[in-house]
């Protein structure tokens, strides 16, 4: 088996070690290289079609072999970052301890992530393992309040960001959505499963008009912020660009900016507003 337990210290015992588990995007990374410059010890579990292909790699069935490897590297706390797909149920391949997992989740495995991934979290409370939050580990990734960039919304772009959360708070109540996006009050599309830039992609051919609209995005409420953030970073200005947005409004201390220098210095360039809410 292949180590890819980063030390700091010579006595694993005596130190806390973090497991990052890790999916698509640059968030691990970014976790990853927080926790060097922090000295901290590290271990990586990369999730099979997702994750950084440089760690040691686990299929997201593989639930006894995932804790066997926590456990013998002494882990204590565990920060999910990165996306993950989630999987068909019906056809994922689960071990004899993912088997065990999904009778305690129940009826909870098959509703909205929240109250899936918060089912997990206890699970693996029971196992002795914490899940901490990305932003415990880099503090500035939580988006402040406020416009962040040079370009302002109009009133029009204001009355379409407060549409968008009416629908977003609507919706958090059965778990479904983190993300829509409004022109002149026309709701043009609602995430689902496809992501932030598929949804930003498919609603091009929807818009009212070929320039405007406002992408708004925050957390549900009552969302566990240790598991599960709204996160937009360059890729996301990128493409609200390319689809002639002319802003983004997220939640603030509720949301995720990757990069945010660069992704801000992005939208400037761009003339796009960011608009913490």
């Amino acid at each position: 088996m292949i180590s890819n337990l980063k030390v700091c210290s010579e006595d694993l015992k005596k130190s806390s070690v973090i497991a990052v588990i890790a999916g698509q995007g640059n968030l691990p990374n970014k976790i990853i290289d927080k926790l060097q410059e922090l000295k901290r010890n590290y271990v990586v579990v990369s999730i099979e079609g997702f994750g950084p292909k440089e760690y040691e790699i686990f299929s997201i069935g593989e639930i006894g072999r995932i804790l066997e490897f926590l456990k013998t590297s002494n882990v204590s706390e565990i920060v999910f970052c990165g996306s993950v797909k989630r999987p068909s149920l019906l056809s994922l391949k689960l071990d004899d301890v993912g088997k065990q997992w999904l009778r305690y989740l129940g009826v909870r495995a098959f509703l909205g992530d929240d109250a899936l991934l918060k089912g997990i979290k206890k699970l693996l409370a029971n196992e002795g393992l914490k899940v901490i939050s990305p932003q415990n580990i880099i503090e500035t990734l939580l988006s402040p309040k406020g416009i962040l960039t040079d370009a302002r919304p109009t009133d029009l772009d204001l009355q379409d960001i407060a549409r968008g959360l009416f629908v977003l708070n609507t919706l958090s109540k059965t778990d479904i959505g983190q993300s829509v996006i409004v022109q002149e009050g026309v709701i043009i599309g609602i995430e689902a499963a496809e992501g932030t830039n598929n949804l930003i992609r498919r609603c091009i051919e929807f818009k009212v008009s070929q320039r405007g609209g406002v992408l708004v995005k925050t957390a549900k409420l009552n969302q566990d912020r240790d598991l599960d953030l709204p996160t937009i970073g360059k890729q996301t200005i990128i493409e609200a660009h390319k689809a002639r947005l002319v802003g983004i409004a997220i939640g603030a201390e509720q949301s995720q900016i990757i990069d945010f220098e660069a992704t801000i210095k992005l939208a400037n360039k761009l003339s796009l507003f960011v608009l913490g809410v």
